[in-house]
């Protein structure tokens, strides 16, 4: 099964609607037209705030604040969470008719729009701080790309002939530095800090200060002239090596594909034109913006040349490098008809192969249950909002780790997976990677994230990382999970850490909510994992782990699971007697440990292996649900 079409052509029109509402918003100064998050002055929309709007333009009339501005800057509030709402659809449309795999990009394109959405209020909340708004702006290309990339992958067809794939790479990385330059400029108004052409102030290399230009802790209106000039000229630069590699390119590909030549003439061509109007006639705001929207071509391009990709990905056999048949390649395109295309025009290669192993060996999906987790605590341990480059380092930093830790998790255990239907298709049994290859690569994220930590964060994040660290991927992995059937109890503890990282990141210390967070995980941990145990306890006794439904059997393992149930939603109550939550979180968590409970309760009256995949996939969106809520009502604040 595939997602509707039509739902995925209107959310990514809608979201190029909103990447050029947005693009229309700041460069008319009206970013911030409603000087709070995320209603206007308290109220739903600037209509009902007209008597503060128009008391602060009054003040101020030449301020950020007017009616005019308030009702753009709504406007764009509006049609952004109209998107999200929509890619919520997707991504439950997804969970619920697409296989495991294909549910991945849905999923982080959900996880891309909550993290716009913190970008948004941010951008308000920091004044319009460069670094924000420039990050804000590339969140906004990134999911009008994946939603592009979602529709096309299961319609992408071969690359043209005679492509050189080095050089398509090449220049689909500087369009993508491109577009990051573009967003530096328009965030720091740098579009006229050079007002000539083809000279700069009248030099063809002016004065210009780079440190400055590219740091980026400074607020809006903090930089020099110089600085102003140094981005601008950056952008220039790209602008000429892009066109340059544009018009190489096309060359290329003319002999074989013209219409694909001409259309990355076209694109480039006025991107560039665009440009040269925005100097030339002193940044008029039609020609501004259309400037912005130009940038949306290429991330459709970049999402095309992925789905393309995907596509031969899935068609090509996994087992080692080269594929067997490595010159022919089939793949199946629309209806039953197959299409036959060379491997020399592919998108795949050796390094896409082994960038896809590397991936897996990191486990993305436990990493990013981990991260939310982490950042839940981050928001939680501050009465407002967390600092923007302290949470993104802290975040980064715990991915980094995480992913080393899932790593070192499969080299460790390539012998088990090997035998275990779950697992064996994992890069390590497989022969994609080799144990040392492997290992490095587990130590390099760990000591990357390790350092951003210690050195960026503080030594105590850094510290109780390092620990978790060690607490999985070698007491529960070497030592808990051979041993012992309490080894997901004990070994809990490591993967309830996340919170309590994310809390010692803000605030330099572990307080005793944080340590809620994690008695809420650790008292989550056994019945979500033994859960899948049970439907997967032949696989366990082939690879001799003693886990629990192996060595005391199905009926004893469901007791367990009741009652570690009926322990959770106990230790769920604990942040309201403490003052930590009120009424949100109370709603929320009765309906969630009720439904819990009635399930746990069904799997112990009548076990089922469907039963038990639906309890396990249940206990995922129960702990997201929970910590969603903690976190609405952190922020909401109606105490009980």
């Amino acid at each position: 099964m595939t997602l509707p079409r039509p739902l995925l052509l209107f959310s990514t029109g809608l979201a190029f609607a909103v990447v050029l509402l947005g693009a229309y918003v700041r460069l008319s100064d009206a970013g911030l037209g409603c000087p709070d998050w995320p209603g206007c002055y308290g109220q739903i929309s600037p209509w009902h705030a007209g008597e503060q709007i128009a008391g602060a333009h009054s003040a101020d009339p030449s301020g950020p604040v007017s009616p005019a501005k308030a009702w753009k800057e709504m406007l764009h509030r509006y049609l952004a969470g109209s998107l999200g709402l929509l890619i919520l659809a997707i991504a439950i449309l997804a969970w619920r008719r697409l296989p495991p795999a294909r549910r991945v990009l849905p999923g982080l394109l959900l996880a891309l729009v909550v993290f716009q959405a913190l970008l948004g209020m941010w951008t308000v909340t920091q004044q319009l701080k460069p670094m924000i708004v420039a990050a804000h702006l590339l969140g906004g290309m990134a999911t009008l790309a994946m939603l592009a990339w979602l529709l096309l992958r299961d319609r992408a067809a071969a690359l043209p002939t005679g492509v050189p794939i080095l050089l398509a790479r090449g220049l689909l990385l500087l369009v993508l530095l491109q577009i990051a330059l573009g967003g530096w400029v328009s965030a720091n108004y740098a579009a006229l800090a050079c007002p000539d052409l083809p000279t700069c102030q009248g030099a063809w290399w002016p004065r210009a200060d780079f440190a400055a230009g590219f740091s980026l802790q400074h607020p809006l209106g903090g930089l020099s002239a110089e600085a102003l000039t140094a981005i601008h000229l950056l952008h220039r630069l790209g602008a000429v090596l892009v066109l340059a590699g544009v018009f190489l390119l096309a060359a290329r590909l003319a002999p074989t594909s013209a219409p694909a030549a001409t259309a990355l003439l076209a694109i480039a061509g006025s991107q560039f034109l665009l440009g040269v109007g925005n100097v030339l006639l002193g940044l008029p705001l039609p020609v501004a913006v259309a400037h912005n929207a130009g940038a949306a071509p290429c991330c459709c391009v970049w999402s095309g040349s992925m789905s393309a990709s995907q596509v031969v990905c899935r068609a090509a056999p996994r087992t080692t490098w080269p594929p067997r048949g490595a010159a022919r390649v089939f793949f199946p395109s629309q209806g039953t008809a197959k299409r036959e295309i060379a491997m020399s025009s592919l998108a795949l290669n050796k390094s896409d192969w082994r960038l896809r192993e590397f991936l897996e060996l990191a486990k993305p999906r436990v990493v990013a249950m981990i991260v939310f987790t982490a950042m839940i605590g981050m928001f939680l341990a501050a009465p407002g909002l967390p600092d923007p480059l302290r949470f993104l380092v802290a975040s980064l930093g715990v991915a980094l780790a995480t992913a080393g830790a899932a790593a070192c998790n499969c080299l460790a255990e390539r012998r088990i997976d090997a035998v275990m239907a779950r697992t064996r298709a994992r890069p390590l049994p497989r022969g994609g990677v080799s144990p040392r290859e492997t290992a490095w690569f587990a130590a390099t994220l760990a000591g990357l994230g390790l350092g951003l930590l210690y050195w960026l964060v503080n030594p105590l994040t850094a510290w109780l990382t390092a620990f978790t660290f060690f607490g999985y991927a070698v007491v529960y992995t070497r030592w808990l999970k051979p041993a012992t059937p309490q080894n997901i109890v004990i070994g809990g503890a490591s993967g309830a850490m996340p919170p309590v990282l994310g809390w010692a990141a803000m605030t330099g210390g572990v307080g005793h909510e944080a340590l809620l967070l994690f008695l809420i995980v650790y008292a989550w941990t056994p019945p979500h994992f033994w859960a899948l145990a049970l439907y997967r306890r032949e696989e366990y006794a082939r690879a001799g782990l003693p886990m629990l439904p192996v060595t005391h059997g199905e009926r004893y393992t469901l007791l367990s699971i009741l009652l570690y149930t009926g322990i959770l939603t106990s230790v769920s109550l604990l942040p309201l007697a403490v003052g930590m939550s009120g009424w949100i979180y109370l709603a929320a968590v009765l309906v969630l440990d009720a439904y819990y409970l009635q399930l746990a309760w069904r799997l112990f009256r009548g076990y089922s292996d469907a039963l038990a995949r639906r309890a396990f996939s249940w206990s995922i969106l129960y702990l997201g649900l929970l910590f969603a809520a903690l976190l609405l009502d952190h922020f909401l604040s109606l105490p009980i």
